[in-house]
């Protein structure tokens, strides 16, 4: 049986909600997640500033986004988080 979870608190909760009897032994095996910066990453303020300019300068140009109702749902999903987290109906 394979089981995928998050640490909380120093704890392994399964994505699924799946319980295992007291005294299961298991095997843990950490999955590389790559993040966006590298929370060790040196901070390039230059190359923000040039992001945030580029989506300045898109909004003006009349370039489409997506609804903010779809980049919740995107964050949720990524996240995993439950609805009621994010709400676009702020």
């Amino acid at each position: 049986m394979t089981l995928a979870g998050t640490v909380t608190n120093g704890v392994i909760v399964p994505d699924d909600g799946a319980t295992l009897p007291e005294g299961s032994r298991v095997r843990i095996e950490l999955e590389e997640v790559y993040e966006y910066p590298h929370p060790l990453a040196p901070y390039d303020r230059e190359k923000e500033l040039a992001l945030l300019r580029q989506c300045i300068a898109d909004v003006k140009a009349g370039v489409p986004g997506i609804p903010l109702d779809e980049a919740f749902a995107q964050i949720r999903a990524e996240l995993n988080l439950p609805n009621h987290i994010i709400d676009a109906d702020l």
